[in-house]
């Protein structure tokens, strides 16, 4: 527990979930960067470094880092309560945090900004601009000629997560790739699942979801070592054929801005960029 004027710092317990889930119903200034998870769901299953600070006896502000994979983390939650000295509580979150975050070797945290109230804090606390995620978007039932790559298109199994989550961290450099936990959780909650065999080998898959009436292609990664020979082509108009089937036209994705190869992918697919671009932050702890 750490004490800063009327500031008080202490990691989360289980007692304390309520006031957690509070604070994120009625604050304004919440960012929640989960994906497959909902906060208090992810903060149970989860052992994460987290600080929460209070403000006599309310819960003023909460920060929550995932756990690292290959040196990288990624700010998940965080929310300051509407009425607290905010000026104060995040730096004081993030300097108290930092302590466990080197003793946990991590060399990277970003941030993706999702919202704008936490951009006026980064700066501060030594965060710099990486680049953007962009969105791109296709609309329509038009499908272009079937790819010629020699594999075979099923929908993923229990069996095959393991496999899929390796070639996620092969295909995608940090903070990019996802653990294992996180491909299991996405393929639970996902609409469609699917795989690309070559010669009996999982080479590559795919992750969409739905939400209202459209779809998000959530995750595509491709075994390096097969890329440049239309597994990835193989997938995406797999996915697209089984969504015009159901008749749902519209479909996203997101993609680094860097990630050149990737949106001539998509572009080739008919998809382009619909201006929904988020800023991605982030700081180096010192070696």
């Amino acid at each position: 527990m750490m004490t800063s004027a009327s500031i008080t710092l202490t990691p989360l317990e289980r007692q304390h979930r309520r006031a957690v889930d509070d604070l994120l119903f009625h604050t304004d200034q919440v960012h929640t960067h989960l994906d497959w998870y909902e906060p208090i769901e992810w903060l149970s299953q989860h052992a994460v470094p987290v600080r929460l600070a209070w403000h006599g006896k309310r819960l003023a502000g909460l920060l929550a880092v995932s756990q690292p994979l290959n040196g990288a983390s990624w700010v998940r939650i965080a929310a300051l309560d509407n009425h607290g000295p905010a000026d104060t509580i995040f730096p004081a979150l993030w300097n108290d945090l930092l302590v466990e975050l080197r003793t946990l070797k991590i060399e990277t945290v970003s941030l993706l900004v999702m919202r704008p109230w936490i951009k006026s804090y980064l700066r501060e606390l030594h965060f710099d601009f990486v680049e953007d995620v962009v969105t791109l978007e296709r609309n329509g039932t038009h499908l272009p000629e079937p790819p010629t790559a020699p594999v075979r298109i099923r929908h993923l199994q229990p069996a095959d997560l393991l496999r899929a989550a390796r070639i996620d961290q092969a295909a995608f450099g940090p903070p990019w790739h996802m653990t294992f936990e996180e491909v299991r959780q996405a393929s639970r909650i996902a609409e469609i699942c699917t795989v690309a065999e070559c010669s009996g080998q999982i080479v590559g898959y795919q992750i969409s979801t739905l939400y209202h009436s459209a779809a998000h292609l959530a995750r595509l990664a491709v075994d390096p070592a097969f890329q440049g020979q239309g597994i990835g082509s193989a997938l995406l108009y797999d996915l697209l054929r089984r969504l015009i089937q159901r008749r749902l036209t519209t479909i996203t994705v997101n993609t680094q801005a860097s990630n050149l190869r990737s949106q001539r992918l998509y572009q080739r697919f008919g998809f382009q960029r619909n201006g929904y671009d988020l800023p991605v932050w982030c700081y180096t702890l010192p070696r």
